[in-house]
């Protein structure tokens, strides 16, 4: 059985509303949901020198060290790693060697890649490595890296083209659909990180907000 509810929550709210969907499809809690709709979430955290995470790494809004300040005071409590987490070293190399890895840059568009060069897979702190890998692997704070993605409900995913989080948004979307999810993946070409917060300002926002809720509207 299914209620006619939708979850949404943009940035770290999409975040939230990614993890929560999860967490309800694991424990099969009923009525399940119909439709999650998720703007520019973070979704993983094993690597932070996505080609997005560079490209943007100065914003607009949202930069690379800021992205890096959150999760490592979510995960610790402190910055005093923080260029670890900038540097991706607070994932040991065996991780990063990973024949099947989730954080898989070669599923994002072809355009993305020019130019990018693969972070080191020789370097890593295996202590920090060992004091966050559950966290790090757990499906409620990198759903990327859950295990499965079947079984969840209808994606509308937004994202935007020039933001750190983009990446993260194009490679949840390629799993989720791999996994058999039905997903609607909007890319505002022209979009930043909170750029649907100008809706009613912009034409171009206003758009992109009504093919949103038509969406929603049409599937609810």
């Amino acid at each position: 059985m299914h209620a006619c509810v939708c979850l949404t929550g943009d940035s770290a709210g999409g975040t939230l509303a990614t993890t929560v969907s999860l967490k309800l499809r694991d424990d099969e809690f009923q009525p399940a949901l119909k439709m999650q709709v998720l703007i520019y979430p973070q979704v993983q955290g094993l690597d932070l020198r996505l080609p997005s995470y560079i490209q943007y790494r100065h914003g607009p809004l949202l930069t690379h060290s800021m992205k890096a300040f959150f999760m490592a005071c979510y995960l610790e409590g402190s910055d005093t790693r923080l260029h670890a987490f900038m540097n991706n070293d607070h994932v040991s190399p065996a991780v990063k060697k990973m024949k099947v890895p989730y954080v898989d840059v070669s599923k994002l568009p072809s355009k993305y890649l020019v130019g990018y060069e693969k972070p080191s897979v020789d370097t890593g702190n295996e202590t920090m490595w060992n004091e966050l890998k559950e966290k790090l692997l757990s499906p409620y704070f990198s759903p990327l890296v859950a295990e499965r993605l079947d079984g969840l409900p209808l994606t509308y995913l937004f994202t935007a083209e020039h933001d750190v989080l983009r990446d993260d948004g194009f490679l949840y979307a390629h799993r989720l659909k791999s996994s058999g999810v039905r997903v609607e993946h909007a890319n505002m070409d022209n979009g930043v990180h909170g750029v649907l917060a100008f809706y009613d300002v912009s034409p171009e926002v206003d758009k992109q907000f009504k093919k949103l809720t038509k969406f929603v509207a049409d599937n609810l």
